[in-house]
């Protein structure tokens, strides 16, 4: 009930609420319980529960590529560091395979950068804002293509805004995201009111595209809040929205789906995925996103 109404508030209750799906599956095998005892009243109870969990979690794995005709592909890469202990061979290395334009980092440090660079951002990606930092409070923005830096959100975390001039395309804002980590009480009304600071969609000058480690997931009605202002998440558009980007192993706690690539409405998703990257207990995750064709027709 507390995650159908967006009842969660303050510690814990905000990290409990990220473990939905598997509260579902918990009362899927609690359903089925009770109905071979024979419990009809109680089975009525928690199969109307079960389908509300349902109707909320499931769709998220119900969909698939988009296409545009004509439409300008932007291939963006996105990956927590680790505090900046992620394999930089391996980043570069994906980097490279996928064909990324953009990659917007989070947890990047000075030492960071220049191994990143040492491993081949330095020619892949000459263009760059990057407000790297110690510990977990870097970000950044790489790009093949130009960048006006637009400064940065709100928030403890370095968290960098860029434009970025995207060939036979309208330009977009690409923001490197991380709020704070709702591990402490006040860390999570910390995290609460970052997120009452995230832009919302149609706020900026130009289509805004948030990339990142969000902290939340799609259970969080802070998350949900800021999607419904005009966001679509690309992992949930493309079926993928349970893959799951932290833990990166099977450890405790279970792992979730935190890391998230949302677009305003118009922008189409081509393609989503995610990949282990030794060093870092995140995920990285990929999507191919499509801007519509300037001269459409």
């Amino acid at each position: 009930m507390a995650r159908i109404a967006g009842w969660e508030r303050g510690f814990p209750l905000v990290q409990l609420m990220a473990y939905t799906p598997y509260v579902l599956v918990l009362s899927m095998f609690a359903l089925l319980f009770v109905v071979l005892c024979r419990r009809w009243l109680a089975a009525g109870f928690l199969l109307i529960g079960v389908l509300a969990l349902a109707l909320a979690v499931l769709p998220r794995e119900i969909g698939g590529p988009e296409e545009v005709p004509g439409g300008q592909p932007v291939r963006i890469l996105s990956l927590n560091l680790g505090r900046g202990y992620a394999h930089a061979d391996e980043v570069a290395e994906l980097a490279r395979v996928r064909d990324a334009d953009l990659v917007a980092v989070q947890e990047i440090t000075p030492e960071a950068v220049a191994k990143l660079d040492h491993a081949g951002f330095s020619v892949l990606y000459p263009h760059r804002v990057l407000l790297p930092a110690p510990q977990a409070s870097g970000g950044g923005i790489y790009s093949r293509w130009p960048l006006r830096d637009l400064g940065r959100l709100e928030g403890e975390f370095n968290q960098p805004r860029a434009g970025v001039v995207v060939p036979g395309a309208l330009p977009i804002e690409l923001d490197s995201v991380h709020p704070m980590a709702p591990t402490t009480p006040s860390n999570t009304g910390q995290w609460a009111d970052e997120y009452d600071t995230m832009p919302a969609a149609g706020t900026t000058d130009l289509p805004l595209v948030l990339a990142g480690d969000f902290n939340a997931t799609l259970d969080h009605a802070k998350l949900r809040d800021l999607i419904d202002t005009g966001y679509r998440d690309a992992a949930e558009v493309y079926g993928s929205g349970l893959v799951t980007t932290w833990p990166s192993r099977l450890e405790w706690p279970p792992p979730v789906t935190i890391d998230h690539v949302l677009a305003e409405r118009g922008i189409s998703v081509a393609e989503y995925d995610v990949e282990r990257v030794a060093g870092t207990d995140h995920r990285a995750i990929f999507s191919e996103l499509l801007l519509p064709p300037v001269n459409p027709g």
